[in-house]
């Protein structure tokens, strides 16, 4: 490209998108152009340089700029040369006498180029020199106060046609798709509306955005201008002059051919970044020449560049608005999900909650292959299809589309009730998602022609030109839904943190439930083997003390049994305690139950209970079974007419007396001394048993 001049350079379909834009050759008439060296020598000149410095190009290429200019201006652009602090940076002089013996003023500006060091001259038209902040203080009270962004950009569109004096200004959003939108607009009577329409991405092709973004200010002053050219046309290293921060060059034919195509004469853009990058620009009109002086294009630029400030706050104030909103359900989801186990549990609260933030028309939950859904959404085999589509993204933060069949092959036949979706990822793993879900909405877009048609025969030839009839064209969108705005999409982000810290939070407590339960379990089982163990040495020492009684097979199985069967009443009764003690008088009546039934009157207990601990309960239960099966068989209970009489006594240090007295039994005869001593009903029985009485507090 460094090698081809611009007559050389034959636009058309197949490179316009390439087209250098910034070394076109020329530059408008309201301006002249000269570069230098680091030595002050000239290098280029434009042509038109004769009508104001009163100098032929030619000739002064070489030259040293002193040779033709006063010591005070070479003194002023030194001074101003050294503020230049980067690369787009353009310094501007107002109102300054640049020739010697002449009084004739200009307005200067200039930049850096490469090499070289471009001066752009025009004829000062006696504004206010450098003051233009005097212009745009008042442009800034006035629309400052604005409560929105479209309320904001409305106000601008009226503060630069009144600075500016053009016909039309324009409000130009660049949409995600590089297509363009006109969302606010001042008119002046009679001149036709463009708001609201739509304009394809090729009406301005790549590298005029990247031009915009660097050179925040750009005019045509007449379609028709008879440019001037610059000479030489290539340096002595053979490069065309960088002209990409000029603020009078040339402009491409076939931009020239749109705005004949619209009938426009002249035009002015203002670039509007955002965070550097280019958000949309003041596009303005006119339907004659039209000059502005250098001192107000440099406050409309200063304008453009306050106005993406005050943008740029309301957006981050109305993010606030959404980021407050995200903070309160974080805490509100913090509270309510506290209690749950796991966030399956909590989804029916988790998908109003999110609703209440962010509108949407159905919610669901995928986790761990599990899938449950709230209002219209997809099938669950949908769903699956859908989570793998994510998994396929590489995100690891919300994703977001309101057009999921233009993502999602297959994703048309869902469009009734997933057109658009919004994924949360809820696990450090893909996988798991909570899903928001918008119905499809079919809306109408207005374009500014057939966004179909953009490419016309005209003087020039087949180009990526205007449309010949910019007369509204609309297409009806189908199979998408409500855009997800950012504050929303930054919202959800916020609760996907949220969401990350419950499901870990579920996670920790889940991990520690299982901890304790594993520790009951472990305590449990060496409970069970503990009192295991002890029931096995107790039947096994009843097993061979009643072998040493037993007279007879038949007598030992039945002492052995009725002495298990007193083990087992006595293990029922404090295990229906929690295993904690439990009272003697019950001992007492579930062991003569066994053999009175019904009667259990016939055995009185005197005195104050007491609880046994559970090591002294079963013991103290065979005690008493051995007393009540002794009787059966010998004494009281042999017949209907004996009673038992059993007086409990507390003695110090937690000790306890039983005293058990038969009364109107049969006579004793024992087979032996031992025996009868052994039998003796009328003797008192002393037991030491660890025990505590029973009082209201036990």
């Amino acid at each position: 490209m460094s090698a081809a001049s611009d007559s050389d350079l034959k636009v058309d379909l197949s490179n316009c998108d390439r087209e250098p834009i910034h070394i076109l050759g020329h530059v408008q008439t309201f301006g002249c152009l000269l570069a230098v060296s680091k030595e002050f020598a000239i290098v280029h000149a434009s042509e038109n340089v004769h009508d104001y410095l009163g100098l032929k190009a030619q000739s002064i290429i070489g030259s040293s700029l002193a040779d033709f200019l006063s010591e005070g201006a070479l003194n002023l652009i030194r001074s101003r040369l050294q503020t230049l602090g980067s690369e787009d940076a353009v310094e501007r002089l107002f109102g300054i006498p640049l020739l010697p013996d002449n009084d004739a003023f200009f307005d200067l500006g200039m930049h850096v180029s490469g090499r070289n060091l471009v001066l752009e001259i025009e004829r000062h038209g006696g504004g206010l020199k450098n003051d233009y902040g005097h212009y745009v203080r008042p442009m800034i009270e006035r629309i400052k106060h604005a409560k929105s962004v479209d309320e904001l950009c409305h106000a601008a569109a009226k503060q630069v046609r009144a600075l500016t004096g053009f016909d039309r200004v324009m409000v130009y959003k660049f949409h995600p798709d590089d297509t363009g939108e006109v969302i606010a607009e001042s008119v002046a009577p009679g001149i036709d509306s463009f708001l609201g329409q739509r304009y394809p991405a090729s009406d301005i092709p790549p590298q005029a955005r990247k031009l915009y973004q660097r050179n925040l200010l750009r005019i045509i002053s007449d379609i028709d201008d008879k440019v001037s050219p610059i000479v030489p046309r290539l340096s002595a290293h053979g490069e065309p002059l960088d002209l990409l921060l000029s603020g009078i060059r040339s402009v491409s034919p076939i931009h020239l051919e749109y705005l004949r195509n619209m009938g426009v004469k002249a035009s002015l853009s203002i670039s509007i970044l955002k965070r550097g990058k280019l958000w949309g620009m003041f596009a303005c009109h006119h339907y004659t020449p039209r000059v502005l002086s250098y001192d107000l294009r440099s406050a409309a630029e200063l304008f453009g560049q306050l106005f993406a400030f005050i943008r740029d706050q309301l957006e981050t104030d109305e993010a606030q608005v959404e980021t407050v909103r995200a903070r309160e359900l974080h805490d509100q989801l913090m509270s309510q999900l506290a209690e749950g186990r796991n966030i399956q549990d909590n989804f029916e609260t988790l998908a109003k909650a999110l609703q209440s933030v962010i509108p949407s028309d159905g919610v669901s939950l995928w986790v761990n292959g599990f899938y449950r859904s709230i209002g219209p959404t997809p099938t669950e085999l949908d769903i699956m299809k859908i989570v793998r589509f994510l998994n396929s993204t590489g995100s690891q933060g919300v994703y977001t589309t309101d057009c999921l069949s233009k993502k999602m092959p297959g994703a048309e036949a869902i469009a009734d009730r997933a057109a658009g979706i919004l994924a949360l990822p809820i696990s450090r793993t893909p996988g798991d998602y909570i899903i928001l879900f918008r119905q499809e909405v079919a809306r109408k877009v207005k374009w500014g022609g057939n966004p179909d048609k953009p490419v016309e025969v005209g003087p020039l030839g087949a180009r990526l030109t205007p449309r010949k009839s910019f007369e509204e064209w609309q297409t009806v969108v189908r199979g998408c839904s409500e855009v997800w705005t950012q504050g929303q999409t930054l919202t959800a982000e916020a609760l996907r943190i949220t969401l990350l810290e419950v499901v870990l939070r579920m996670s920790e407590a889940a991990h520690k439930d299982r901890l304790r339960s594993q520790e009951r379990q472990e305590l449990l089982i060496a409970e069970l083997n503990h009192r295991v163990r002890n029931i096995l040495n107790l039947i096994q020492a009843l097993v061979n003390q009643s072998r040493s009684e037993a007279r007879s097979v038949p007598e030992f199985t039945e002492m052995v049994g009725g002495r298990i069967h007193a083990l087992a009443r006595a293990h029922d009764q404090i295990t229906r305690q929690g295993w904690e003690a439990s009272s003697i008088k019950q001992l007492i009546h579930t062991e003569v139950e066994a053999y009175l039934g019904d009667s259990t009157n016939r055995v009185i207990v005197l005195g104050p209970d007491a609880l046994l601990r559970p090591e002294s309960f079963t013991s103290l239960a065979l005690v008493i079974h051995e007393m009540a099966t002794n009787s059966a068989k010998y004494g009281a209970l042999m017949d209907k007419r004996g009673t038992i009489e059993i007086k409990l006594e507390q003695l110090p240090e937690n000790g306890l007396a039983m005293h058990w007295r038969e009364i109107g039994g049969p006579p004793v005869k024992a087979p032996c001394a031992a025996a009868s001593a052994r039998r003796s009903s009328s003797a008192p029985c002393l037991l030491n048993w660890v025990a505590r009485p029973k009082s209201a507090s036990n």
